[in-house]
Parts: C-alpha cells; sequence; structure tokens
C-alpha cells in the first residue's frame, strides 16, 4: 500500500494505517534527528515528538505522497521553536561525520582518516548554529536548495549564500592552527 493511501487511511482514524507509517519512516526520522541535534537523547526526543505532532495533525496532511517531507517540516520547526528558546541544543555534525570505516583500508589510512574526521567536527563545532544548521540541512540530510529555502521560509538564492558563507567560514576555521579555533 503506499503513503497516500495510508495516509487517507490514518486520517479516517485507522491506527494500523498510521502505524504501518510509523514502521515505514521510523529509521530516516531516527537519522534526520540525530542529524539535527547534539546528543542520542535528543535525537530521540524530538523522534518522539515529531510522530506525537504527526498523529495529532494527520488530517491536515493534504498530499500523502509527500509525507515524509511534512514529517521533517515538523521536526524541523519543534527545533526552530526550540533554539528560539535555546532550550534544545546545537547541531553537532561529530556523530554524523563518521562513515564507514573501509575494512580494507591500512592502519595508517584508517589513523588519518579518523584524524581528519576530527578536524573537520573540530571546524564545524566553531561555527555558529546558523551555519552548522544549513550545512546539516544540506549535506547531512541531502536537501535540495529549494527543500531548504521552503523548509526555512526562504529564497533559494538565500539559501546558496548562506551555504556559501558557511562554507567560507568553515574553510577558514579548517585552516586556522589547532588550538587557535575560537
Amino acid at each position: 500500500m503506499d503513503d497516500r493511501e495510508l495516509v487517507r487511511r490514518a486520517q479516517e482514524q485507522d491506527a494500523r494505517s498510521f502505524a504501518i507509517l510509523v514502521a515505514r519512516y521510523e529509521v530516516r526520522v531516527r537519522r534526520m534527528c540525530s542529524a539535527l541535534t547534539a546528543d542520542p537523547d535528543a535525537a530521540e526526543e524530538l523522534a518522539q515528538v515529531t510522530w506525537v505532532k504527526a498523529f495529532e495533525a494527520i488530517g491536515h496532511l493534504r498530499d500523502g505522497e509527500r509525507f515524509f517531507g511534512w514529517l521533517r517540516q515538523i521536526a524541523v520547526n519543534h527545533l526552530r521553536d526550540g533554539w528560539r528558546r535555546h532550550k534544545l541544543p546545537q547541531l553537532p555534525f561529530d556523530d554524523t561525520l563518521h562513515d564507514r570505516p573501509d575494512p580494507d583500508a591500512l592502519p595508517d589510512e584508517r589513523l588519518l582518516r579518523a584524524e581528519r574526521q576530527l578536524e573537520i567536527a573540530q571546524a564545524l563545532a566553531a561555527l555558529s548554529l546558523h551555519d552548522r544548521r544549513i550545512l546539516a540541512l544540506r549535506y547531512e540530510q541531502d536537501l535540495s536548495y529549494h527543500e531548504i529555502a521552503l523548509m526555512l521560509h526562504t529564497t533559494e538564492g538565500t539559501v546558496a549564500t548562506w551555504l556559501y558563507r558557511a562554507k567560507e567560514r568553515l574553510r577558514k576555521a579548517m585552516d586556522q592552527p589547532k588550538g587557535r579555533q575560537r
């Protein structure tokens, strides 16, 4: 059964259909929440809040084919509200930087890769919350400029500018000698 039909049934109070949607998207929602928060507990809480809000608001979803995008918007809106009140942690990036180690890599290669990932994580930590968030949306969540613009209620041109500036600040942070990052 496709998302559109499951959403339609969930809107008619069919709890089983909503449970199928949860099962279908649970891993993606958890991954998304992990990319947007600073720790596993905050990610778990955000995922739970996202599902509760989705359940409460399912009747307002007009296009069931856009279910995951709608969930993402719920999570981001909740985070945005939390950031405004400074109650939620900032984006970490360090948890999401570590891709799967290459089992065929030599120990020296693995060490160099780990050192590079640590340098990137430290440089990202030196950036503002805004810069880390825009980079996370583009490179961790793999959203298009258009999707980011819709999510942040701005234009694609503004998103491009923000990304360019965030990448420039990241480059500068990477170029700073160790121990001198702000």
